[in-house]
């Protein structure tokens, strides 16, 4: 007979642990059939949806067969309700509960272990005897195991995500402006308070603060002020901020009014002047309270930015923005895929049509790719932002552009993408409604049939909207962003640690797959923006998917599976199709191992997965090779061949890597690989091994990671060089001979010489 475990309305899947509500006979993470309902507890739901135990007695026993209550703490539903929960319990039991001493999960009495933790019920008797660990198994495992225990999520829809956390955020709303009303006086955020420090520097341009009632406007004191009036793109006015990338992520989000509107959470007019935005900073979803004091000058006009017919989205939203990072002035100079993540907290994602200045040169850009990436996302629904001339600074390349119709160092909205025949054609958006395309297929271009003019332009040309072709907008255009945006997709969210090389191994995470599963794995670092000191600098990131144990005490990665690319940027990602398993998910960065910062403590990461089917993640410490184990299988996987000699390998792999890594393995039976790497050559890189040459010596079936090169300055260009020299030898005294420099302590995570 299986054993079924039933708690508060929620009964324990025998496949996968997952808790499911007491009404579902289907295991909502592995569809898994729940056992005869005969060995159920009863079990009742109320209106609220809460679990309520009937009579104790009565769940307890049922045909004479026991079962004890237990309860998950892991699988709680979103919301909480443990308190709940555990006072059932403990009414149920009639007061004979005991607390965990690890977890402070409240018990039953007849329970020997803790239902979340397993830890053994505390007795002035002796206790209960189990089987003893094995001998081999250190207290670190032990650690290891029971944090892997307490950090368990499960996926959550999307929307029930966004739901909850207004539910939440109203009911403090609620509590402000009933504070308000009772006082007479509008609500002032004292958190960010109507100053100068609010604005990052003294502006000659803000005289005062004011308020929407007494602000002056085009659409003039006769239209009402309101939070949203059919918001379209062209609502948007920037003012004297230089924080267009902000401005074109709303523009490009107001195609799609409906979410634009789930950004603000507030969407009436608040007499008492407290309005709530929902943000997703550094991949955390954070709700900001602000006032509607805004910036104005010395007349009343809104100084910085505003929307059309006195609509309040714009600046309350960029008001919540510059809250979030400290001040306006943190707002200026920005990509539009920042403020796409920021209010979306969806994946996103660059397509390249050009090489940036700086970017090393792996390969020309590939014009079908980018096609056929195009017409996916579009297909798929996305919404998408393309970004014009953002890198030029050069006054005749503004005229350039100015010549064809574009604006540089602009974001237009991507509205459609057609082929025609064997013309690729975009259709794009001026969000401020002005100046268009002047070259080929533009409005009164020759390349227009009557034909094809009613199909593509139904409604006749638009001020500010245009048709170009793949080819000209490759020329003009640096990348389009894309915004995976999927209501009905599932999310979790985890914080962790990067291994820091100083003793610090970091945090991964074990996701487990149930059915055939299309995943967007994401890993954010801390935002640089409104901090200008060097300890804030970003560092390089990446994240690995990698086939691993089910089950496993000390997990390791087995496989490469996939990975994202390592870039100096505030997050990174990948998507996968994964078939059921466990996957490993190794987030990492290096260029601060030699640095102040980690030293004084291991920076903190999010990692996001989004998933077409719903998951579940263990989060924990790393084992201590981890770094070592995943390079050297992506190494492996995608890397470039050294082969001058039978048995030996050396691999190296620079292509989306901000520098180069380097590997080698020896599966000779009875002789020593002795290498020598020189990358004197290279230019803006950190290596890991803290100089540019090393000496090495591999063993038999052993294998290393020789050295991990990180461009250093992010805005600036980056060069790697490789020089290698090996040989074997069966001389046991080269065993003995140390590497140069000397692997240390904290570098044996990432360097020591392995078995194979």
């Amino acid at each position: 007979m299986e054993n079924q475990t039933e708690a508060g309305g929620f009964w324990a899947c025998s496949r996968c642990t997952y808790h499911n509500r007491h009404g579902k006979t289907k295991c909502d993470m592995c569809e898994c059939i729940r056992p005869d309902a005969k060995l159920r507890p009863l079990a009742r739901e109320d209106a609220t949806n809460e679990s309520v135990l009937l009579n104790p007695e009565q769940s307890q026993k049922e045909g004479n067969q026991e079962f004890p209550i237990t309860i998950d703490c892991d699988f709680l539903p979103r919301g909480g309700g443990i308190s709940k929960l555990t006072n059932g319990i403990a009414k149920g039991v009639k007061g004979k509960i005991w607390s965990c001493r690890v977890c402070t999960l409240e018990n039953p009495i007849s329970n020997l272990f803790c239902g979340a933790c397993n830890e053994g019920r505390p007795s002035k008797e002796k206790k209960p005897a189990r089987p003893p660990p094995p001998k081999s198994k250190s207290e670190t495992d032990k650690q290891f195991e029971l944090t892997r225990k307490l950090q368990r999520q499960t996926s959550n829809k999307v929307e029930t995500i966004r739901e909850d956390d207004e539910t939440k955020a109203l009911k403090e709303w609620k509590n402000i402006v009933s504070i308000c009303t009772e006082a007479n006086v509008p609500f002032v955020d004292d958190s960010f308070l109507p100053n100068e420090k609010s604005l990052g520097r003294k502006s000659t341009k803000v005289k005062q603060w004011r308020r929407p009632h007494d602000i002056k406007s085009d659409a003039g004191s006769g239209v009402p002020w309101v939070v949203f009036r059919d918001p379209r793109p062209t609502d948007i006015a920037q003012g004297v901020l230089g924080n267009c990338w902000l401005l074109s992520a709303l523009a490009v989000l107001s195609e799609r009014p409906e979410l634009l509107e789930r950004v603000m959470i507030t969407r009436e007019v608040c007499r008492e002047g407290a309005y709530q935005v929902r943000l997703c900073r550094s991949g955390k979803w954070e709700v900001v309270l602000v006032d509607d004091l805004l910036p104005c000058d010395a007349k009343g006009n809104l100084v910085y930015s505003q929307a059309s017919r006195n609509q309040l989205w714009v600046p309350l939203i960029e008001k919540a923005v510059a809250k979030l990072y400290g001040s306006y002035e943190a707002l200026v100079a920005g990509r539009a895929i920042e403020g796409l993540e920021l209010m979306t907290g969806c994946p996103c994602e660059s397509i390249m049509l050009k090489i940036r200045p700086g970017e090393a040169v792996d390969e020309p850009v590939d014009a079908d790719l980018v096609w056929a990436t195009l017409l996916s996302a579009k297909d798929a629904g996305f919404i998408m932002g393309a970004s014009c001339g953002g890198d030029i600074d050069d006054e005749e390349l503004f005229d350039s552009y100015k010549a064809v119709g574009l604006q540089a160092q602009h974001a237009y909205s991507v509205l459609d993408v057609r082929a025609v025949g064997q013309n690729r054609l975009v259709r794009l958006r001026n969000p401020w409604g002005r100046c268009s395309w002047t070259g080929a297929w533009s409005d009164h271009s020759d390349e227009w049939t009557p034909e094809l003019r009613t199909t593509l332009m139904a409604h006749g040309a638009e001020e500010g909207v245009f048709w170009i072709s793949l080819e000209h907008m490759m020329e003009y255009f640096d990348c389009v962003d894309v915004c995976k945006v999927r209501p009905s997709w599932s999310e979790v969210r985890l914080d962790g640690k990067f291994s820091c090389g100083q003793g610090e191994l970091g945090t991964i995470s074990i996701l487990h797959v149930f059915q055939p599963t299309d995943v967007d794995v994401c890993l954010f670092q801390e935002s640089n923006r409104g901090f200008s000191d060097e300890s804030a600098s970003l560092m390089d990131i990446m994240v690995g998917v990698y086939e691993t144990a089910e089950g496993a005490s000390q997990p390791r990665p087995r496989s490469h599976v996939a990975n994202s690319p390592r870039k100096i940027r505030q997050s990174v990602g990948c998507n996968v199709f994964l078939e059921p398993g466990a996957y490993m998910l190794v987030p990492s960065a290096f260029s601060h191992w030699h640095t102040v910062q980690s030293k004084v403590a291991p920076p903190p990461y999010t990692l996001t997965v989004h998933s077409s089917q719903p998951v579940f993640i263990e989060h924990s410490p790393a084992p201590l090779h981890t770094q070592a184990d995943a390079l050297f299988l992506l190494c492996r996987k995608l890397g470039k061949r050294h082969e001058g000699i039978s048995e030996v390998t050396c691999y190296y792999i620079s292509k989306g890597m901000s520098g180069l890594i380097i590997a080698a393995e020896n599966r000779r039976k009875d002789m020593f690989l002795q290498l020598d790497c020189n990358c004197v050559d290279s230019f803006n890189v950190v290596s890991s091994r803290g100089t540019l040459e090393s000496h090495d010596v591999i063993r038999p079936y052993h294998r290393q990671i020789v050295i991990l090169l990180t461009q250093l300055e992010a805005n600036e260009g980056y060069s790697v060089s490789h020089k290698l020299r090996f040989r074997i030898t069966n001389d046991k005294g080269t065993a003995t001979e140390p590497a140069r420099p000397p692997i240390t302590t904290e570098l044996k995570g990432l360097h020591e010489v392995l078995p194979l």
